[in-house]
């Protein structure tokens, strides 16, 4: 598994609607396992983190939520308990 930040531009988008995208995607027949999300408002920018096996596993997820997103790139954490997974 590999971990993928996915950058999204959210103008105006309350939190309440982030959460329930992020619930759409965070299914049990999902490929992908979301991590954490944070709303940085003074950017606009919501930043999610995944685990999947590859990028199109999370593309396929989040379009099927119909959370439309700018930008998906495979991250490295380095720091918190998802590390401890990392192989």
């Amino acid at each position: 598994m590999a971990f993928f930040l996915v950058e999204r531009y959210v103008p105006s988008m309350p939190a309440a609607d982030i959460h329930a995208a992020i619930a759409r995607i965070n299914v049990p027949q999902a490929q992908v396992r979301h991590l954490w999300t944070i709303l940085v408002r003074a950017e606009d920018t919501c930043l999610s983190v995944f685990e999947a096996s590859d990028v199109e596993a999370v593309v396929q997820a989040t379009a099927q939520a119909g959370f439309p997103f700018d930008r998906v790139v495979e991250v490295t954490p380095v720091v918190g308990s998802a590390v401890e997974s990392a192989p």
